[in-house]
């Protein structure tokens, strides 16, 4: 009697156990974690290939000096920043830097003679002047007074930063950069070009009258200009770039950036002194 009962039970689990095996299991659901694990490989690989090059080393050399001494790494890049963009505004455009060093008279006599194409003086137009010519002309206390300004306003600069990076961090992260980028456009760069090119006019021995003469010249254009170029870079830097790497990748920016205001700044000194000597022309 016992016996048939255990067979039966035998009978019966095994064919729970077949049906069990031959009903099709379900699909397993895509997933994207394939994708996602192999492209944060692919990232991962670069990064670790890049950190193993001399780039990758020296960024990370910088990385660690800004963590350490921030404002001394701030205020060693800016001068940097500061002195390159003047020898390639000075060497690179060279027909700007005759303005600082030429006499009042002999402008005068430029002015009269000087033929040029599309705003350049002749003598630079046909490549004609030589590379000793243009270091002749390298004017070494216009360098001086440009890394003195970059001087002065790195730590300021750093500081605004670093207060615009800390604050203004909302849950959504869009209004959060477009917030930062507004404030840097609509407060910093102003003041900064304000600063810049008072401080250029001044130190080069220019008077009030003759400074406010020449930010009516340069800060219409430099602030349209800016808008152009810095709300971009902006967003990029505080999407993508790690806040110690910053000052750095604005710095590579900035150098083109500084050369421009040194070439602007240049321009409205010769534009305030053409006015001047055309003045002094008209019988009063």
């Amino acid at each position: 009697m016992l016996r048939p009962r255990l067979l039966a039970l035998r009978h019966s689990r095994a064919f729970s156990l077949s049906s069990s095996l031959a009903k099709p299991k379900p699909s397993a659901p895509l997933s994207t974690t394939t994708t996602l694990t192999s492209t944060s490989t692919v990232l991962s690989t670069a990064f670790s290939r890049i950190q193993a090059s001399s780039l990758g080393r020296a960024l990370l050399w910088y990385g660690d000096k800004q963590k350490k001494r921030p404002y001394w790494t701030q205020f060693f890049s800016t001068v940097v920043i500061f002195l390159l963009s003047d020898l390639s505004a000075q060497l690179l455009v060279p027909w700007i830097t005759d303005d600082d060093t030429t006499s009042h008279d002999d402008q005068e006599t430029q002015l009269n003679n000087t033929q040029t194409t599309k705003g350049i003086p002749e003598r630079y137009a046909d490549n004609t002047e030589t590379a000793k010519g243009i270091l002749e002309r390298y004017d070494p206390v216009r360098t001086l007074r440009h890394v003195s300004i970059g001087g002065f306003v790195a730590i300021p600069s750093y500081t605004w930063f670093m207060f615009v990076h800390n604050n203004f961090n909302y849950a959504s992260k869009f209004l959060s950069i477009a917030t930062k980028v507004v404030l840097s456009q609509v407060i910093y760069a102003p003041l900064f070009n304000v600063y810049f090119f008072s401080a250029q006019s001044l130190l080069s021995g220019a008077s009030w009258t003759e400074t406010l003469q020449r930010l009516q010249v340069t800060l219409p254009v430099s602030i349209i200009n800016s808008a152009k170029i810095w709300p971009a870079v902006s967003a990029f830097m505080f999407l993508y770039i790690d806040p110690a790497f910053r000052a750095i990748f604005a710095g590579t920016i900035a150098l083109g950036w500084q050369t421009y205001l040194s070439w602007l700044n240049q321009v409205a000194a010769k534009e305030v002194r053409e006015r001047e000597l055309l003045a002094s022309k008209v019988p009063v």
